[in-house]
């Protein structure tokens, strides 16, 4: 029987493929589109204070509209950066009154980063009584919460911190249908989302 992790290598591979074949022959702007619609109507939405999300990169579903919408809303928004040589990340905000491309630059394993002299989200008792939206990415999901990454550990180390602080945080997978699975293997470090979008 393969252990854990040799489960979840098998399955990233599978899950790879997957996703090849999907945006190869299926509308994925149009799955995109859905999955944004998804959130834009949900109640974690339209309640938090602060949206952290992504930028797609490769065969990811693209939740870039669910950004702009949140800082047409007044809403906080946050976008995650690597720490250089490590396998933790920081989220940070990004300026309303600026162009959203001018936020952002090329950074690790070549995925669009915003620009480190934004505001860093504070990961502290600071944020109690924010409510917090966070879109997360990964290869595949199952309805019940369970996450497969892409294995370096980025979201779930973020996720951990955030908790430990109380904050009220609503942690939301987003993805296309494809990704979505019965079940899937998991070890103690992989942190449950709260509900998924697809």
């Amino acid at each position: 029987m393969p252990t854990v992790p040799e489960q979840k290598k098998m399955l990233r591979a599978q899950m790879k493929t997957v996703l090849r074949e999907f945006c190869a022959t299926q509308d994925f702007v149009q799955a995109s589109a859905d999955a944004r619609q998804m959130v834009l109507e949900s109640d974690a939405f339209a309640r938090a204070d602060i949206v952290l999300g992504y930028l797609f990169h490769g065969n990811e579903a693209d939740c870039t509209d669910v950004l702009y919408r949140a800082l047409l809303m007044g809403k906080k928004v946050g976008l995650p950066r690597v720490i250089s040589g490590t396998s933790e990340m920081n989220f940070y905000l990004l300026d309303g009154t600026l162009q959203f491309g001018d936020q952002i630059e090329r950074g690790a394993f070549g995925i669009g980063e915003p620009i480190p002299s934004l505001e860093m989200l504070s990961v502290d008792s600071s944020l109690l009584g924010k409510r917090i939206l966070m879109i997360v990415p990964g290869l595949a999901f199952t309805k019940d919460g369970k996450r497969l990454g892409r294995g370096k550990g980025f979201y779930d180390r973020f996720i951990a911190r955030l908790k430990a602080t109380g904050v009220d945080i609503t942690l939301a997978g987003f993805c296309f249908p494809c990704q979505i699975l019965d079940d899937m293997p998991t070890d103690i470090f992989d942190e449950r989302l709260h509900t998924v979008f697809w």
